[in-house]
């Protein structure tokens, strides 16, 4: 086998290419975490090598030690050859689904051809073009014909040069843009089978279009060879401008997917927020008229109470009542005050939404051992709707407490919170103790650790759907065991 600098250069940055294209996008398998990706590499860089250089593949598969065709035809086998051991070593060293795999591979390989194809004509063109000066200048003897060997074989080494070089960097830009589509929404292994399908279908088309090509490329009939180009001048124009369009497809098709996935998601957010909205009505709208009977009651109780103490009091001054009997009744007294103190609101706020809320959390927390104070006044000349105030409440509090709850027996478990105003806006800092493990997924917003990542991650998209309604900012601070959310909404003109 041999193998010139060029083309061992290629060799290597094509799968440094296929190895950066399933980097983040595929996982490795378990047993492979610290050495799968340079197995990987090795293996398809020797592969690849093998297989284009091999005497032993050549006689194989075309029945001679030179790789000579009759017609470019052949140039497939190779091709599905080295496609199939490279999925072969996908499937060894990365864990996940055969379709996602394959997909991946489509992918690679349909960039691969349409990059070789888009610079070829250009390649071609250039090349053919200098030799034709040359031979020019050999005619008018302005140059000799041992020089033009020399400069010939340089042109020709060169130019190639240039060919790779160029078709790899066209082969990084695409396959950069297409990884920043790709990573957006997560693994390849998540996606579901009929969006596998939708997404293999333009890398499908580009091989089958790069197939047409090498059938036709060239032709040997009899001691003439046929090719394409010189039959067809205008394939210099239409070959590149097809491979630019499918490579394009290739790409779009990926951004067109995670704009679905990115719309269905704010549409299920949607369906999520809208039905908390209604839950959350439902609920404040018979808590107030429990509220108005409690309050009610409790105003009843303590006149009651206050009645009957004067009754036992004038009655243990009048010998009507034993002294047991009348210390007995004012203990129990005592307890119906009690009662009725507990069903006093902890926090009061000015709007029954954030009362109910804030309260509501409150009992949560003293059942789980966790410490909430606070303070928040409702503002009202702000413009700001009760509701939304209430889900961004809503959902920092669950937030704060499920990481407090996280927190082992015997630590701090506090959660903080503050609402105030400060000319056109308002503010609401919740600070929350923490285990001190915390997932980053951005500037903006958090990784879940819960199992149910998807509903979860819906509770952090409403919150910004609500602060981005005002124009406002959500910001995190993290650290020393403290957690530290601030949210700023921006309020209408007062009037």
């Amino acid at each position: 086998m041999t193998l010139d600098v060029a083309g061992l250069v290629e060799h290597v940055m094509k799968a440094w290419l296929l190895l950066y294209l399933c980097q983040d996008s595929i996982a490795l398998r378990e047993k492979y975490r610290s050495i799968g990706k340079i197995l990987f590499f090795l293996q398809t860089f020797l592969v690849g090598c093998w297989i284009s250089e091999s005497v032993w593949v050549n006689r194989i598969l075309y029945g001679n030690e030179e790789g000579m065709v009759r017609d470019s035809s052949y140039s497939i086998v190779k091709l599905a050859v080295l496609m199939c051991c490279s999925f072969l070593a996908m499937d060894l060293f990365y864990r996940g689904r055969k379709l996602a795999k394959l997909y991946l591979l489509l992918v690679f390989y349909a960039v691969y051809e349409m990059s070789r194809m888009t610079l070829h004509s250009v390649w071609s063109v250039t090349t053919l073009s200098l030799l034709d000066h040359l031979y020019e200048l050999i005619m008018v003897e302005v140059l000799d014909p041992e020089r033009f060997v020399t400069i010939a074989v340089y042109l020709q080494n060169y130019s190639m040069w240039f060919f790779v070089a160029g078709y790899l960097a066209l082969m990084y830009v695409m396959l950069k843009a297409y990884r920043r589509y790709l990573t957006a929404s997560g693994p390849v292994d998540g996606i579901g089978r009929q969006g596998l399908w939708f997404l293999m279908l333009t890398p499908v088309i580009a091989l089958a279009f790069d197939v047409s090509w090498r059938i036709s490329f060239f032709r040997q009939k009899g001691a003439e060879v046929e090719f394409l180009y010189e039959e067809h001048g205008s394939m210099y124009v239409v070959v590149p401008v097809i491979a630019l369009l499918c490579l394009s497809c290739i790409v779009f098709s990926r951004k067109i997917y995670s704009d679905l996935v990115q719309v269905e998601e704010q549409k299920n957010g949607l369906l999520f927020y809208r039905q908390q909205l209604t839950d959350m009505t439902e609920h404040v709208r018979e808590l107030e008229q429990l509220y108005d009977g409690i309050r009610g009651m409790r105003h009843d109780v303590n006149n009651y109470v206050a009645d009957m103490e004067q009754l036992l009091c004038t009655s243990a001054g009048e010998g009507q009542l034993p002294e047991q009997v009348r210390q007995e009744a004012a203990g129990y007294l005592r307890h119906m005050q009690q009662a009725a103190a507990r069903l006093s609101l902890q926090f009061a706020t000015g709007n029954p939404v954030t009362d109910v809320i804030l309260n509501r959390k409150g009992q949560i927390c003293e059942q789980e051992h966790i410490a909430l104070e606070g303070e928040l006044l409702y503002p009202a000349s702000l413009g700001i709707e009760a509701f939304d105030l209430g889900i961004l409440l809503n959902n920092a509090l669950d937030n704060a407490i499920e990481a407090c709850r996280k927190i082992p027996a015997g630590g701090e478990r506090l959660i903080r919170f503050r609402g105030y105003a400060k000319g056109r806006m308002f503010f609401v800092v919740v600070e929350n103790s923490y285990d001190g493990h915390i997932l980053p997924a951005g500037m903006d917003r958090l990784q879940t650790t819960k199992a149910d990542a998807q509903s979860h991650g819906l509770g952090m998209s409403n919150m910004r759907s609500c602060v981005e309604k005002y124009y406002g900012t959500m910001q995190y601070e993290a650290g020393s065991g403290r957690f530290v959310l601030t949210i700023m909404l921006q309020g209408a003109e007062r009037a």
